[in-house]
């Protein structure tokens, strides 16, 4: 099979490689049809000596990707609510995504079948859009984010505006995003947002608040920097935070400093509310427009995955996420 592999630092060639096969009762093997870069953990990998350092931690040669939708081929015994031919998407896979053919273990990932209306592209981006919403849910199912409150996210790249749209989905009665980039301001507005703060700005966290009209009882990091000052001075003794960026620091020791300015640390769940997410995110997409198109920048074929994993680590000011056609019809 053909399949995208990185053999040393931004060097990446389409090359034959042995096709996977099952050798768990659990798993399914999927015949890919389009895959989504990661612009974060995707170019991690893909710009370094050392991609064992960073998840999925093994070192070159190596399939990219995470991200991608397809259909069923195989499947194991164990496997009863998955059938032959189903359309699928997933949280989440250890790497190997853009390739023909994937295995996803389901004792271990947050798998569900989608519609044969299910937009191909929006399918090729939901790992990401599972994965943000699960920070959005309890295990038992309550949701973070209540009807009404008011929501402020930090960071404009393709997860902090999926979280405008999750946000609403969950009823949030005002959106606030905050980014740097004019692009990605603008598409904030785009996806829904009620106003869209520069961080550049003086005063922006006082302009946050006239925004929301108070300060925000939900606050979204998926900055992946630190904004842990910003969110103490915005935080009323209620503010729930929800962490998706992965930060240079271990949440772990900024518990007391947050708790000192009367914050709970953010939650951060597993697989088990990965499948709330997945339940709750497919009813939805199946139910109306989700409103994520804008979130994708770029389309582009196999052949050129390397241009658009350099687009989303050079070209920030015009690439959001770049969608791969690997297979045209599966």
């Amino acid at each position: 099979m053909k399949a995208a592999v990185v053999e040393g630092k931004c060097k990446i060639k389409i090359k034959e490689v042995p096709e996977p096969v099952i050798e768990k009762d659990t798993q399914i093997k999927i015949h890919v049809s389009r895959g989504a870069i990661c612009n974060t953990t995707d170019n991690k990998v893909y710009a370094t000596d050392t991609p064992e350092k960073y998840w999925p931690n093994v070192p070159f040669p190596f399939i990219i990707g995470h991200e991608c939708t397809g259909r069923i081929v195989e499947k194991g015994a164990a496997v009863k609510d998955l059938q032959m031919n189903d359309r699928i998407v997933y949280w989440t896979v250890n790497g190997n995504a853009f390739a023909d053919y994937v295995i996803l273990d389901t004792a271990e990932s947050a798998v569900g079948k989608i519609s044969e209306e299910f937009p191909e592209d929006i399918a090729a981006m939901f790992e990401m859009v599972i994965g943000a919403g699960r920070l959005l849910f309890h295990e038992n199912g309550i949701p973070l984010i209540k009807k009404g409150d008011k929501v402020c996210i930090f960071g404009l790249g393709p997860a902090g505006l999926i979280y405008h749209r999750l946000a609403r989905m969950l009823g949030a009665g005002k959106v606030c995003g905050i980014g740097r980039r004019k692009m990605r301001l603008g598409k904030s507005l785009e996806m829904g947002a009620d106003c869209a703060v520069s961080s550049q700005e003086e005063n922006f966290l006082e302009t946050i608040c006239e925004g929301l009209g108070g300060k925000p009882d939900v606050i979204i990091d998926a900055t992946g920097g630190d904004v842990v000052r910003e969110m103490t001075e915005l935080a009323h003794a209620e503010t729930r935070i929800i962490a998706y960026g992965v930060p240079p620091f271990d949440w772990a020791e900024k518990k007391t400093e947050l708790e000192k300015a009367g914050i709970c640390p953010p939650e951060f769940q597993g697989v088990e509310s990965a499948k709330i997410s997945l339940k709750r995110c497919i009813e939805w997409a199946e139910r109306e427009d989700t409103g994520l198109l804008p979130v994708i920048s770029h389309r582009i074929p196999f052949e050129q995955i390397g241009e658009g994993l350099d687009m989303c680590r050079l070209k920030r000011d015009t690439t959001l996420k770049v969608i791969v056609t690997v297979n045209e019809k599966v």
